[in-house]
């Protein structure tokens, strides 16, 4: 005998139905959604019919357009499912589950009929702000907004994507794709570093070094180091990863933390290139002794790279000079010819050595001849212009002569403690050198000025700028630093954008001073004229991070909180000393934008047409793989 006997869940259903009262559109409902496949049925198309007559019963209700669709597509019909879709997020256009459903559905037609594809995008773009933790919503959109050829609405909606579901690689690699074909840098970046958060394969490693590289070639110092320490950390044993990150280091000064890395790569593979930065470091910290043994055993050497054999020949003497070792210098130098490209350094050093070993002779003798063969080199520059009975060692002009001489070799040092930063000795030389003679020229002035400001002596500095002026009042160097002083120190800001203007017009094309010129007009607040100047001053020096910063100070004040926040994170990019309470500016600014989005997101209905997504925090990676 068959069993004719309905399931459990069926024979309730029946029963129900049969009891619900035709008009009942509350139970219909219920009825409908045991039935669909999301409510654990497995009969959706009987739930299409039931949720047919309710919509006959309250045309109105969007959940029931809503859930007749849903049943639908769960019937494999989903073209007659798109009406019912459409009519929900009329009825409802806020509601985030019909808005989400339309977007999917469309995106499934359009696999079929890519004329679809232009409405799924705007759809699922409306869907992304109704729920922008959604990674299926950021996933189908970031696919069809390839489909539409909308690279920048792909980039960013594999971007958020990613923030959301860190450890989902597909979609980095996405946005990878997606930023180089936009040449936009920071997708790129923050898409290739996530690449290589983890585990990465061989392939995103050569990205992340492609990246480290253009990062050199365009100056961003501090995003390439970053780089270059994570292939290190990955890649430990490769010494040249350790070398990058050590010369990115010397460049931004922070030498003590380049000769750690140095000594690492050095410890991998002993090269004259790491031998040679390890005593520029050195140098840097005034450990002259060290520097010199080093760079001694490379000059005996026959090193092939040039630039590496020329320079340790000139930091040698460098460091003998500076160590008060004038008649080893001189040794070294008789049985070490000069390199072609240092011979005029040597040339002034030689001088140097002669002065400071009181061999007076010796010293006009070299200074002559840097005279006739290195006419272009500073040095001999200044010495050109002295009276020509001080380059005569005659009897009755010995101790001007003397004077003289002696002045330019405490210039000379000055320059020299002034390249390795140390600030008090060259005000020791400069102060000492101008108790022999007046200042012959505003540049001595200027680097005296900026060595009192480097030890915390602004009075003084600018006391030596107003000596500066009254000595060369036209000098665009003069007008524009001391204008920037009185600008930063607050005392006079009329006659600091006057000064500037003044070395603005001399020198238009000088980034600096352009620079200073928008800082002038935003603190005399002159908002327009300061936006347009930093704007050129970006043109002109597009790797400063000084104009960024003030650009963005400029675009704060005015109300422009994104494109402020974008001139920040550019010069973020750059090492400079007061990065950190940039960084900290910046994540102020951030959280006011992101707040004040919230409350125009609260109190404004929602499009119905495609719009950017609204920015969110982004969240803790749950670990799921899958979007």
């Amino acid at each position: 005998m068959p069993d004719v006997r309905l399931p459990l869940l069926g024979a309730l259903l029946a029963a129900s139905l049969h009891a619900a009262p035709p008009d009942d559109a509350r139970a219909l409902m219920l009825q409908a959604r045991a039935l669909q496949l999301r409510g654990g049925g497995e009969d959706p198309a009987a739930a299409a019919a039931l949720y047919k007559r309710v919509v006959a019963l309250v045309p109105g209700s969007a959940e029931a357009h809503l859930r007749l669709s849903e049943a639908l597509q769960e019937a494999q019909d989903p073209a007659a499912a798109l009406a019912s879709a459409r009519r929900a997020v009329e009825l409802a256009p806020g509601n985030a589950e019909a808005r989400a459903h339309l977007g999917l559905l469309l995106y499934q037609l359009a696999q079929k009929d890519p004329a679809r594809w232009p409405e799924a995008a705007k759809e699922l773009r409306a869907a992304t702000i109704l729920l922008p933790q959604d990674p299926e919503l950021w996933a189908r959109l970031g696919e069809t907004s390839e489909q539409v050829k909308d690279g920048e609405g792909a980039l960013r909606a594999w971007l958020r994507l990613g923030r959301i579901r860190p450890s989902f690689m597909p979609a980095w690699e996405h946005a990878a794709i997606q930023a180089r074909a936009q040449q936009n840098y920071e997708g790129r970046r923050e898409s290739v570093l996530a690449l290589n958060a983890r585990n990465p394969e061989d392939r995103h490693l050569r990205m992340l070094e492609e990246l480290a590289r253009e990062q050199i070639q365009a100056g961003y110092l501090a995003h390439a180091e970053e780089s270059f320490l994570l292939l290190a950390r990955h890649l430990p044993q490769e010494p040249g990863l350790w070398e990058n990150v050590a010369l990115v280091r010397l460049q931004t000064s922070r030498f003590e933390e380049a000769l750690e890395t140095l000594a690492r790569a050095e410890a991998l593979k002993p090269t004259p290139r790491l031998s040679f930065n390890t005593a520029l470091a050195q140098m840097n910290l005034g450990q002259f002794p060290a520097a010199e043994a080093r760079l001694r055993k490379l000059v005996d050497q026959d090193i092939e790279e040039a630039r590496i054999a020329d320079g340790a020949q000139a930091l040698y003497a460098e460091a003998l000079l500076l160590q008060g070792k004038g008649r080893e210098l001189l040794d070294f130098l008789r049985h070490h010819p000069a390199r072609p490209r240092v011979a005029g350094e040597l040339q002034v050093f030689t001088c140097q050595a002669h002065i400071s070993g009181n061999d007076w002779k010796s010293a006009l003798a070299s200074l002559q001849e840097g005279i006739a063969k290195f006419p272009k080199v500073p040095f001999f520059q200044q010495a050109s212009e002295l009276p020509p009975k001080y380059l005569e060692y005659r009897f009755f002009a010995r101790k001007e002569a003397r004077a003289a001489l002696e002045q330019l070799h405490l210039e000379g040092m000055a320059a020299i403690w002034s390249e390795f930063r140390r600030w008090d000795k060259c005000l020791e030389c400069l102060e000492k050198a101008r108790t022999l003679g007046p200042v012959r020229g505003a540049d001595i002035l200027i680097m005296q000025s900026s060595a009192y400001e480097q030890v915390g002596r602004p009075d003084d500095s600018l006391r030596v700028l107003r000596e500066a002026q009254k000595m060369d009042p036209t000098n665009p160097l003069v007008q524009n630093n001391l204008g920037y002083l009185l600008l930063e120190r607050e005392l006079n800001l009329e006659e600091a954008a006057t000064l500037i203007e003044a070395s603005a017009k001399a020198t238009p094309d000088n980034g600096n001073v352009v620079d200073s010129l928008g800082w002038a007009q935003f603190k005399l607040g002159r908002l327009d004229e300061a936006e347009a100047t930093l704007r050129r001053a970006a043109e002109v020096s597009p790797f400063s991070p000084e104009v960024r910063k003030h650009l963005g100070e400029v675009l704060v004040k005015q109300g422009k909180l994104a494109e402020a926040a974008e001139q920040w994170e550019r010069a973020l990019a750059f090492v400079f000393p007061d990065r950190s309470a940039l960084e900290k500016r910046l994540g102020e600014l951030r959280i006011r934008m992101a707040k004040e989005q919230a409350k125009k997101v609260q109190e404004t209905p929602p499009p119905v047409s495609g719009v950017d997504p609204v920015p969110d925090p982004v969240p803790d990676d749950d670990g799921e793989d899958q979007p």
